[in-house]
């Protein structure tokens, strides 16, 4: 009994070893394709490539599915903040736009914390707390703002922006409630929810390259813009780059269609684009 008990574990390992290596397999006969930023032409193809691979082929999609899934009706609110370099606890700035897939713009504001006015950005960006160009900032104490972006939050869908993560923390420890938001990490999307998406991802999918600045990714879509790092500025600029990617997303390309055909084990996950590689025996 205990040969047999072993003879048949074996046989499932076998199977699932037999099916990783076909499916790395075509993920190794088509390397070539990948994205530099996936996989460098001519090293080993390994777990690690087959998640890159997966959350690209989920980036890709995703813009698609923002296009012609998610109903004009749900609002996106790209949202930014800015913190005082030396501090930065202290968030000195407050900025969103709202607005639909079709690119109609609901609401735009910046707001200037009253009590870090005197802060000033010179070391690392810009100071141009005092230059937002698309309407007229407000200077509230920081209590009158959370009151605020509490109420705006409530009516938003989609909140979306430049490394969302960190913008998400800061409203986490503001004590703004965002629970009914799921994270969009490469995995589900579902175009009826409520979501927390990042341009990182939508650049990448886009232009199937690693993440870039926002900056650099206006001018690689010649989207005009100035006065960088003011909140509201940054929103605008957020809400244009994302309009961006859906007006311009054609899905049946061929330089998508040859990724979204690999076909990478259903039983891994994607992750980062940036990970550290570690010593991991695979089978």
């Amino acid at each position: 009994m205990t040969n047999v008990k072993y003879y048949k574990e074996y046989i499932i390992l076998r199977k699932e070893t037999i099916y990783f290596k076909e499916k790395m397999d075509d993920i190794k006969r088509n390397s070539y394709i990948l994205p530099s930023f996936i996989h460098s032409y001519g090293t080993k193809v390994d777990e690690i490539t087959c998640k890159k691979v997966k959350r690209l082929q989920f980036n890709i999609n995703l813009i698609d599915r923002l296009k012609k899934e998610v109903s004009s009706t749900k609002k996106f609110f790209a949202f930014d903040t800015e913190a005082y370099e030396h501090e930065q606890e202290k968030l000195t700035e407050f900025g969103w736009s709202t607005f639909n897939n079709n690119g109609k713009i609901y609401s735009e504001c910046h707001y200037i914390v009253d009590e870090y006015y005197n802060l000033r950005n010179h070391d690392n960006v810009p100071d141009n707390k005092d230059n937002y160009l698309f309407g007229k900032s407000k200077r509230l104490p920081l209590r009158e703002i959370e009151k605020i972006l509490k109420e705006e939050i409530k009516k938003v869908d989609i909140i979306i922006g430049q490394g969302i993560h960190n913008d998400i923390k800061y409203l986490k420890d503001l004590g703004i409630n965002i629970n009914e938001f799921r994270y969009i990490d490469g995995e589900s999307f579902y175009s009826g929810g409520k979501a927390i998406i990042d341009t990182t991802d939508l650049y990448a999918g886009y232009y199937l390259d690693k993440p870039s600045s926002l900056e650099n990714g206006l001018i690689k879509c010649n989207i005009p813009h100035e006065k960088m790092h003011n909140a509201g500025n940054d929103a605008h600029y957020t809400m244009k780059y994302v309009i961006y990617f859906i007006n311009n997303m054609d899905i049946t390309k061929e330089k998508y269609q040859r990724l979204l055909r690999l076909k990478v084990p259903s039983y891994i996950g994607p992750c980062k684009y940036y990970i550290i590689k570690l010593n991991i025996l695979l089978i």
